[in-house]
Parts: structure tokens; sequence; C-alpha cells
């Protein structure tokens, strides 16, 4: 892969959902890449993303491991999307969500610092608002968060490692929360993903989706192109004029639209949903879409797919790689 001379952005979580799009599409700009990830590290995946990325592994709870990570390679920039990803996981070992949550936001803010970087970006989660009392009403930027579970309450400590580093020593440092986000190369039918591709996949494998609850659930479910795309706009904004931005389109879909749009971009498909919102809200609650025009304000970035456009776009690229349909 040959060694990396010129500055680069440090992209974390780089095998996850989000981290491995914000990889494509900043190489897609020529940009140079240092992917880090903890364990899962799939061949395959590093070397359809070409030469331009030189992948890292580090356990960013360590401190040592991180310090030796921004010793070695000449970062400039992060876009920090590591995590425990949801409450599922996160419930059975606390404290294994609690190092990698906060301690490791906070390993990186302290490199951030030491380093001088230029910006920092902490990607976190409406889940920081847990006990909205009407889940209709848009969630704005300056709202405060009301965590309960295990995973809210982590992201929300990096949240508020961020800010402190932000206005203690200046460090260029913002949070950027996204919501149920859908799309390539994710494939799976796991409940907090959301019932985007647990849709999609059944529909493209020729299986009927009868749910005795589910019609009644909404989210604010945002293309992963999208979140990818916003990401990279803050990174590269001259300036961040706010601690906090909502990166999402400021509206809920029903799962009834969502089955919609699979009945639209798969013709035939079979999705009958009774009342409720289960399974979607086992490890979660809902809430109401996240809102603002931070975001554009300072960068240009309004997201572009409509939930149509998205799960047409994602069936598109489902059929193309048949292989994650098994």
């Amino acid at each position: 892969m040959g060694e990396i001379t010129r500055v680069a952005l440090l992209v974390t979580g780089a095998m996850g959902h989000v981290g491995q799009a914000v990889v494509r599409h900043a190489l897609a700009a020529g940009e140079t890449i240092i992917a880090q990830y903890r364990s899962t590290y799939r061949v395959a995946d590093a070397r359809a993303l070409g030469d331009k990325v030189k992948w890292i592994s580090c356990d960013l709870a360590d401190p040592d491991a991180v310090a030796a990570m921004c010793e070695a390679h000449p970062i400039d920039a992060c876009i920090h999307s590591a995590a425990v990803s949801n409450e599922k996981y996160a419930r059975p070992q606390p404290l294994t969500a609690i190092h990698a949550n906060v301690g490791g936001t906070a390993n990186l803010l302290d490199a951030a610092r030491r380093k001088n970087w230029r910006r920092f970006l902490f990607v976190s989660t409406g889940s920081v608002f847990q006990n909205v009392r009407d889940s209709s009403l848009p969630i704005v930027e300056d709202a405060a968060p009301n965590v309960t579970n295990i995973y809210s309450t982590t992201k929300y400590c990096g949240e508020l490692l961020t800010s402190m580093f932000r206005t203690q020593f200046g460090l260029s440092a913002a949070v950027v929360r996204i919501s149920w986000v859908y799309g390539p190369p994710l494939v799976t039918n796991d409940p907090p993903r959301g019932p985007v591709p647990a849709f999609l996949l059944a529909a493209l494998t020729g299986k009927p989706i009868i749910l005795a609850s589910g019609a009644d659930f909404a989210a604010s479910f945002t293309y992963v192109a999208d979140v990818a795309n916003g990401l990279t706009a803050a990174w590269r904004a001259d300036t961040l004029n706010h601690d906090v931005y909502h990166l999402g389109s400021g509206e809920n879909y029903t799962a009834r639209r969502v089955a919609d749009a699979v009945r639209a971009a798969v013709p035939g498909a079979i999705i009958e949903l009774g009342a409720g919102t289960e399974p979607w809200t086992i490890h979660t609650k809902m809430r109401g879409p996240l809102a603002g025009n931070r975001l554009f304000a300072d960068t240009g970035f309004r997201v572009g797919y409509s939930l149509e456009d998205g799960v047409c776009a994602y069936a598109d690229w489902m059929r193309a790689n048949p292989d994650m349909l098994q």
C-alpha cells in the first residue's frame, strides 16, 4: 500500500457501515485516508477501496495504542464513527460500550488536541433523545438530550467530551447526529437497523413479509450516501460555527411508506403489517425527526435522497450484488 506522506483524514470504524461509506466518498474526491478498525477486517472490502487507504488495527479504548497510531501517521482530521453501535450490543456488555464509546472518544480528542488537528467530527445519534413525549415533533439542534439506556448514555458522554474539547482547548470539533441509516453494503433483517434493509432483503429473495406489528413505527431513515456526503462536507468546511449538527431530512417516514417504496422498487413484493411499532422499538424509543439548518448554513449540504430514491438505489445495489442476499 505504500507510505502515506501527505496529510490524511482518519476515519474510525472504517469497516463499519458509515465509516466505509465515508472512506469511499472521500477517496472519490482524491483524499488520502487512514482507516481504523479494531478487529473486523474484510480483505475484499479493503482491496476494493484501493491503495490510497492505509488500514490500521487499533483499539481506540487503549490510550497508548491511539497515541502510537497518531504518532506514526500524518493525520490532519478525524471523522469518528467507531462505536458499539446500538443498545442491542451495548446492554449485554455495558463496560465494553463505555470503554469503546466514551474512552475511545476521549483518547482521540486528546490526540487531536496534542497534534492540533484541523477538524474532529464525532458521529452521534438521534438516540440521545430517549424520552420524547410527542414523536411527531421535529427535534432541533439545540434541544436538550435525554438519555436513558446504555448506548444513548455513552454517545451523549462522547458529545459532552467533544464540546468540552472545543470550548476548553479551541479544537475545531463538532458533533454530527445521524439517525436510522440504511443503504449498501449493509444487508440485514436485524431490528435495530430498521425496516428498509429487512423489507428489501425479503422482497428480493421472494419472501413475503407478514408482521403482526410494525405499521405505526416511524423514523427519519437516511440513505448512507447522504450521511457520507454530509459528514465529509462538515469535515471540509472552512468554519463550523456550532458544536452540534443534525444530518437528516427533518421528516419521519412510517413503516407503511417504507413498504410502499419497497413495492415500487420490487414489483410484486408482499408486505403486510399489523398495528404497533415493534420490532423496531424493542431496543429504542420512537422520536421525532432530527431537524435543523446548521449543516446547510455552514457547509451548503442538504440531504439529496428522498426515501423512495434511496430505497430504489439500495434495491439496484442489492440486485447488482446478489451474493449479499445469502
